[in-house]
C-alpha cells in the first residue's frame, strides 16, 4: 500500500538512498521529500488508470462478442441492424438529416396503404425520424405516376406490367359495382368526376366534364345523371414458364362511372378498342370474362358466332385470328373454327346462379319424374338423425335471399351431403342437380383438376342440360301431378319453370365450348401450356379490386363504400401496393399471407398440365355423354327422347343446335336494330342482375352527348346571393395565384366578383347526401326490388 514502508527496515543498504531522498529529522526519523512523494503518487495513479482501462477493454470485448453471437442467432434482429447501418451510411453521404432510402419510402407507403393514416401516424410518432411525414409520403405516392383518370385506359403502364418478356398473353375481365352518387373535383385533371361518363361507340370519353363556368356546372348537376355504377377492366397476365410457378398480379386497365344504359354493341366496340390498343403493344388478349349479364352474354354470342343464324361481328382483316382444325363429325361443337377472342362466364357467378335457382320460391324444377327441391336439403338439416358433423349445413346456407353466398354452394356439393341424398329414394333429382353444380366447380374453379377432368366435367354438364332442355321442349301435358309424373303446358314451358335459367344454361354451353377451343389451341401449338390455368379466366379480379378498395378506409372508419372519385384515388394506392408485391429484387418487402391463401399465388404443377398431344378429345366427349346418360337414367326422360329420335349424341346435338338457332331472336347490334326478348331464352324471372336494355339506351347516350355539347348556348350568367359577407369554412377568396386559376370559378356574389373553388362548387350544388348500405347483400336486395 505504501512503497516507502520498505525504508523502515533497519538495514545499512538503505542509508545511501535515505540520505538522497529523505529528510533526516533531529529526533532521528526520516521523511520523504515532498517532490518525490508527489511524483510517486502520480505514477501510481497512472498505472492504476491504465490497469482499469485494460480491464474495461477486456470486458467490452467479451460483451461485444456475446452481443454479436446474440444478433447472429436472430436473423430478424441482424437484418434490422444491417438496415440501420446502411441507412446511416446513406445519410452521411447525403449529409441530410431527413433523407430516406428508397426501401424506407416503399415500406412507409405500404404501411400507410395497409394500415391507414392512424396506424402510420402511431408508428411514426413512436419511432421518431424513422418514417417520412404524411406530406412527403403523399408526394411520393403522387410521383409514382400510377394514378388512373376516369375513362382513361392505361396501355403504357400495361406494357410495363408485363415484366417478363415471355409473358405476352392475357385475359381481360369487366364488371360493375354500385357506388355512392356524388360529384367530386379532380385537381390533377381539372375535371369533375361522378357524372355518367359519355360513351362514343361504347368507348368512354376521358375527362369529359371540364368547364370554367359555374353556370355550366350547375346545368350539369340539373340535367346529367350521377353515375350509380362503376365499370372496371382488369387484365390477368398469363404466366410464362420463366415465372417459377408464380401467378402474375392482375392489372387495373381502366375505370369510369356508368349507368346500365349501354348495349351489346357498345360492349363489342369497347372490347375491340382494348384488343387493338393492346395488340399494338405486342400483348395478345386471349379473351374476356364477365358475370353473365344479358348484355355481355349477347356480345359474346355475337362476337364468337355461337349460333350460325346470328350475323357475327365484323373484325378487321389485319388482326391475327385463332384458327383450329375441326373434324366434320363434331356435330356437338357449335363454335366457328376461326375466332378472334374466347369468352368465359365467371364460374363463381355461375355457381351462385345455379344455387339460387334451387332455392328460388318461384321455380318448380323437375327432371323427368324426379323433383328438384330445397325441401330435400331442409329435411336433412332438420332431421334428428343427422347433426352438423354429418352434413355441415346451417340454416343460412339455405337462405334464398342470400344470392351471392358462394361458400354455401361449396357446402351443398360436399361428398357428405351428396351421400346423404343418395340414400334417399325421393331425392334423386336434387342429387343430380347438385352433382351438376359440382361439375362447374371441378371444371373451372378447382386448381387441382387435370385437363381431362375439366373437359369431361364441363361437357358432361352440357349434355345433362341438353337432355333436360330437350325433354322440356317435347312435353305436351299440363303440370306435374302428385304422383311425380311431370306434366306441363306451353305457357309454363316457355317461362322455363322446370328448367335452369337462361344465363346459366348459355353460360354452361359457352364455357364448355371455349374451354375445348382453348385446349385445341394449346394442342396445336398456338398458345403455351400455361394458358391452361383455367381458374384464372374469370371476373374475380374485378371483385377482388372492389373488396380491396373498400378495405382501404382504415381501421377507425365505418365507411366501406366509395364514390367514383374515391375509387380512382384509392386505385393508385392499390397499384403501388401491387407493384411492390411484384418486386423480385433483393430489397423487396415481405407481405403476410393468410394460411388459407398460401397456395393461391402458386400455379398448377406441371403434372396437371399433362401432355396435351396425348389427349383423345373424342373419347373424352363420349365418356362425358355416357356419364350424363347415367345421371339422368333414373328420371325416365330417355324414353320420351328416344321416341322423338333425339337421344343419341349426334341427333341430340343437332336438335339443340336447331332449337337454339330458331329461338334466338338476337340481331346484329352493329346496326342498332331492336331485339325481341319474348323468347324463352331471353327471359329470366329469377335473374339477379340488372334488367336488360334495348337500343333506346343508345339513343339516351347520344342525347346525353348532345345535351352536354349544347350547354354553352343554353345557360345564362347567374349571380349568387347571400345574406353573409364572409364565408367561413368555404373556399371563397378575393384573389388567387395565377397558377391556381383553373381550380376556381370566377363568380359574382352580392355584386362582388370572387373566386369559388371548384370542389366547394360541388358542395354548394349537391342538395342530397347520397349513401349506400354497408351491407352488400342489402344493396343487392334493394337493387332487385327497384328493378321490379
Amino acid at each position: 500500500d505504501d512503497v516507502f514502508d520498505v525504508f523502515k527496515l533497519d538495514s545499512r543498504q538503505f542509508d545511501e538512498m535515505k540520505e538522497k531522498h529523505f529528510f533526516k529529522l533531529r529526533n532521528g526519523q526520516y521523511v520523504v521529500k515532498p517532490g518525490i512523494a508527489s511524483s510517486l503518487s502520480f505514477l501510481t495513479k497512472l498505472l492504476k488508470a491504465k490497469q482499469e482501462e485494460q480491464q474495461s477493454l477486456t470486458d467490452d470485448g467479451d460483451q461485444q462478442e456475446r452481443t454479436n453471437d446474440f444478433i447472429n442467432n436472430h436473423p430478424l434482429l441482424k437484418s434490422l441492424v444491417s438496415w440501420y447501418q446502411h441507412n446511416d451510411n446513406d445519410n452521411n453521404k447525403n449529409d441530410c438529416k431527413h433523407s430516406y432510402h428508397d426501401s424506407v419510402k416503399k415500406f412507409a407507403a405500404a404501411l400507410y396503404i395497409l394500415g391507414g393514416k392512424q396506424a402510420y401516424q402511431f408508428v411514426r410518432l413512436n419511432l421518431y425520424g424513422s418514417l417520412p411525414s404524411l406530406t412527403t409520403l403523399n408526394a411520393i405516392i403522387m410521383n409514382t405516376h400510377l394514378k388512373i383518370d376516369e375513362g382513361n385506359f392505361r396501355f403504357d403502364l400495361l406494357e410495363q406490367h408485363f415484366d417478363s418478356p415471355n409473358t405476352k398473353f392475357c385475359f381481360l375481365s369487366e364488371d360493375c359495382t354500385g357506388v355512392i352518387r356524388k360529384v367530386k373535383y379532380d385537381t390533377t385533371t381539372n375535371s369533375f368526376v361522378g357524372f355518367t361518363t359519355p360513351l362514343k361507340n361504347g368507348i368512354p370519353i376521358p375527362q369529359y366534364y371540364k368547364t370554367e363556368s359555374f353556370e355550366e356546372l350547375k346545368f350539369w348537376f340539373d340535367t346529367i345523371e350521377k353515375a350509380p355504377l362503376l365499370n372496371v377492366h382488369m387484365v390477368q397476365p398469363i404466366p410464362s414458364s420463366s415465372d417459377e410457378r408464380r401467378v402474375p398480379i392482375p392489372f387495373l386497365l381502366g375505370a369510369y362511372g356508368v349507368t346500365s344504359k349501354f348495349t351489346a354493341n357498345d360492349v363489342l366496340h369497347r372490347w375491340m378498342f382494348i384488343f387493338e390498343n393492346s395488340f399494338e403493344k405486342e400483348i395478345r388478349i386471349i379473351g374476356f370474362s364477365t358475370d353473365a349479364d344479358n348484355k355481355y352474354m349477347r356480345a359474346m354470342r355475337l362476337a364468337s358466332g355461337f349460333f350460325a343464324s346470328l350475323p357475327h361481328f365484323k373484325f378487321h382483316d389485319h388482326l391475327h385470328l385463332f384458327k383450329i382444325q375441326l373434324p366434320s363429325q363434331w356435330s356437338w361443337f357449335y363454335l366457328r373454327p376461326q375466332q378472334l377472342l374466347l369468352f368465359f362466364q365467371d364460374p363463381i357467378h355461375l355457381v351462385t346462379k345455379w344455387r339460387n335457382r334451387l332455392l328460388s320460391t318461384t321455380a318448380d324444377l323437375c327432371l323427368g319424374q324426379d323433383r328438384i327441391t330445397m325441401e330435400h336439403l331442409r329435411d336433412i338439416l332438420n332431421s334428428d338423425q343427422y347433426t352438423k358433423l354429418d352434413h355441415g349445413l346451417t340454416k343460412s346456407d339455405l337462405n334464398p335471399k342470400d344470392r351471392q353466398n358462394y361458400s354455401s354452394s361449396v357446402k351443398l356439393v360436399s361428398n357428405d351431403l351428396l351421400n346423404l341424398l343418395a340414400d334417399r329414394t325421393d331425392a334423386h333429382g336434387t342429387l343430380v342437380y347438385l352433382q351438376s353444380l359440382k361439375m362447374i366447380i371441378t371444371a373451372y374453379i378447382e386448381k387441382s383438376t387435370t385437363i381431362t377432368e375439366r373437359l369431361e366435367s364441363s361437357w358432361c354438364l352440357v349434355f345433362v342440360c341438353r337432355l333436360w332442355w330437350s325433354w322440356t321442349k317435347n312435353l305436351k301435358v299440363s303440370k306435374p301431378s302428385k304422383t311425380t309424373t311431370v306434366k306441363t303446358n306451353k305457357k309454363m314451358n316457355s317461362n322455363g319453370k322446370y328448367f335452369i335459367t337462361k344465363p346459366a344454361y348459355l353460360s354452361v354451353e359457352i364455357n364448355a365450348h371455349n374451354l375445348l377451343y382453348l385446349v385445341l389451341l394449346v394442342q396445336q401449338k398456338q398458345l403455351p401450356k400455361e394458358a391452361l390455368n383455367i381458374y384464372l379466366f374469370n371476373s374475380q379480379a374485378c371483385e377482388s379490386t372492389f373488396r380491396n378498395t373498400r378495405s382501404l378506409s382504415g381501421a377507425f372508419s365505418t365507411i366501406v363504400n366509395f364514390t367514383v372519385n374515391d375509387f380512382l384515388r384509392r386505385s393508385q394506392k392499390l397499384s403501388m401496393l401491387n407493384k411492390m408485391k411484384c418486386d423480385q429484387s433483393n430489397e423487396s418487402l415481405l407481405f403476410p399471407v393468410h394460411h388459407k391463401h398460401r397456395q393461391d399465388t402458386h400455379l398448377l404443377s406441371t403434372l396437371h398440365l399433362e401432355d396435351i398431344d396425348e389427349l383423345d378429345i373424342e373419347q373424352i366427349i363420349l365418356n362425358a355423354y355416357y356419364r350424363a346418360i347415367n345421371l339422368i337414367q333414373h328420371s325416365k326422360i330417355s324414353a320420351l327422347l328416344k321416341e322423338r329420335g333425339i337421344f343419341a349424341l349426334e341427333s341430340l346435338s343437332n336438335y339443340v343446335y336447331k332449337q337454339l338457332n330458331t329461338n334466338s331472336r338476337l340481331f346484329d347490334y352493329s346496326t342498332q336494330t331492336t331485339n325481341d326478348d319474348s323468347d324463352e331464352l331471353e327471359l329470366d324471372e329469377d335473374e339477379d342482375d340488372a334488367d336488360d336494355t334495348t337500343n333506346s339506351d343508345a339513343e339516351d347516350n347520344e342525347e346525353l352527348l348532345e345535351s352536354i355539347g349544347e350547354t354553352g348556348d343554353n345557360i345564362d350568367e347567374e349571380v349568387m346571393t347571400s345574406i353573409k359577407s364572409t364565408f367561413s369554412g368555404i373556399n371563397i377568396v378575393d384573389k388567387v395565384s395565377p397558377h391556381l386559376n383553373n381550380s376556381y370559378f370566377k363568380i359574382k356574389i352580392n355584386e362582388d366578383w370572387q373566386y369559388l373553388h371548384k370542389e366547394s362548387a360541388c358542395w354548394i350544388l349537391t342538395d342530397t347526401k347520397a349513401h349506400s348500405s354497408s351491407d352488400r347483400l342489402s344493396r343487392v336486395i334493394e337493387t332487385g326490388q327497384n328493378d321490379q
